[in-house]
């Protein structure tokens, strides 16, 4: 896991320190419909905000480094307990691929969600913890379009790869859920702005 995250450090710093072309910076938000595998859960609609900076190395790619807050988690119908919020510090890695002479683009974004609770802010302010996996390693895909004016859209679709609970958690009272991998997924549609500088 270590390694991984210094790789995606490592090739985000080389990437940024070789930006030669337009660089810009911007806040990114919007809604988001997440779900957590193996439970009986309906699909939670939640939001996430973010900031980025957005640097193009070519014609037909762009990097892009975000910085945000996401709410994901699941929906009980049987009572409002049972109900899952995850909140998540994410940092991510966008790579975008524009197709010639168009603003319309495809989206590749690995990145790395950080459980709140288990951040400087939350250890600092809890009474007790919660079971959540302190990391959770995702994959972002996506379209984007982005006009002149520096406003764009994008769709994107994040899965998660971590095991959500740490193996004992179990919300639901029932034993099946303590040997099923639950994982995070979730379809996010929302705006983008940059700031050119």
């Amino acid at each position: 896991m270590k390694k991984c995250i210094l790789l995606l450090c490592f090739i985000t710093t080389v990437s940024i320190c070789e930006a030669q072309r337009q660089k810009t910076f911007g806040f990114r938000g919007g809604t988001q419909f997440t779900q957590v595998s193996n439970a009986n859960l309906d699909t939670k609609t939640g939001f996430y905000l973010g900031l980025f900076g957005n640097f193009k190395l070519s014609e037909f790619y762009a990097l892009q480094p975000e910085l945000g807050y996401a709410l994901h988690g699941g929906e009980s119908d049987l009572m409002s307990e049972a109900n899952i919020d995850l909140h998540y510090i994410s940092l991510a890695v966008a790579n975008k691929f524009f197709v010639k002479n168009s603003a319309f683009h495809f989206i590749v974004a690995p990145g790395l969600y950080f459980d709140t609770d288990d951040t400087l802010v939350g250890l600092a302010n809890r009474t007790e913890g919660n079971n959540v996996s302190f990391i959770d390693v995702t994959l972002g895909l996506g379209v984007g379009y982005v006009l002149n004016n520096g406003l764009g859209f994008e769709a994107r679709y994040i899965q998660g790869a971590v095991d959500v609970f740490s193996g004992t958690f179990n919300s639901f009272e029932s034993e099946q859920l303590d040997y099923e991998t639950q994982l995070n997924s979730g379809i996010q549609l929302g705006l983008f702005y940059h700031f050119n500088f």
